[in-house]
């Protein structure tokens, strides 16, 4: 797989962008990192990320690479009071011989477009996640809620334990990296609609930063596309851009409670 389309944008909220998108093709990743911590901080969080899985890309495990991208905020929080609680997301797809293996800590997402379908690959590492999980919360529902910021692990902060999936891509697949900036916008049905009307993975990755901003663009949005074979045209960055594995349990709801209020503050200064 090296056909790819990678796009971010600020959105309308102005300010710096704190997400990052990256890859490097050959160590076969790509990725996206969200940045948390206000002003500066999260770019700061998302470029160390990006800079860690790019020297590691093809040289260990992915999950192993995601948690040395963990300790590298950790120490340049540490070298920097100005940074001191700083934190990103990560969505990372690691393809070997048409085996995806997508790595993720947070609520940035994956999902699989095949046959004309949408299927997740990733469930957040969030506090909606548990309360869906108990609950049997619909999309909508959650999609919807106040609390949707609410993450329960992230890079840079505690002991995130990073999970992990993997599916044998088909030719025709298109794997999609995202954002929280684009799913807080579009809902499942949304962004399914928008790869319907495209034939490229560039189109479709313009296409999906440009449905986001039209609804509302409040966050930094960022999508990375990955077409399997010869399913897309060729396109590189104009911008600097099934099988599923349950995901580690959080701790159960009182710890995702415990961990969300102390994400609180930091989310809503994004």
């Amino acid at each position: 797989m090296t056909t790819f389309a990678a796009r971010t944008d600020v959105g309308r909220r102005g300010g710096q962008n704190e997400d990052a998108i990256g890859w490097d093709s050959g160590g076969h990743v790509w990725f996206v990192a969200d940045g948390m911590g206000g002003h500066a901080a999260g770019a700061v969080a998302s470029q160390v990320v990006k800079d860690t899985l790019i020297e590691l890309a093809g040289s260990m495990p992915p999950d192993e690479a995601v948690l040395k991208a963990h300790e590298a905020v950790v120490a340049s929080a540490t070298e920097n009071p100005a940074y001191a609680g700083m934190g990103a997301t990560l969505v990372s797809a690691w393809v070997n011989k048409r085996v995806c293996r997508v790595v993720w800590v947070g609520d940035s997402r994956a999902y699989l477009w095949r046959k004309r379908t949408l299927a997740p690959l990733t469930r957040d590492h969030s506090y909606l996640e548990e309360l869906r999980k108990l609950n049997n919360l619909s999309e909508t529902q959650l999609h919807n809620h106040p609390d949707r910021h609410l993450v329960v692990q992230t890079l840079g902060i505690g002991e995130p334990q990073p999970s992990a999936t993997e599916t044998k891509l088909r030719a025709g697949d298109w794997v999609l990296l995202c954002s929280d900036g684009l799913t807080d916008e579009l809902t499942d049905a949304e962004v399914a609609r928008v790869l319907e009307s495209v034939d490229t993975v560039q189109d479709g990755a313009d296409a999906l930063i440009r449905a986001a901003l039209e609804k509302g663009g409040r966050d930094n949005v960022s999508v990375v596309l990955l077409a399997s074979d010869s399913s897309a045209s060729s396109s590189g960055s104009r911008l600097e851009g099934v099988t599923l594995a349950l995901l580690a349990a959080a701790g159960g709801i009182g710890a995702a409670l415990a961990a969300a209020a102390a994400w609180w503050y930091l989310k809503g200064n994004r």
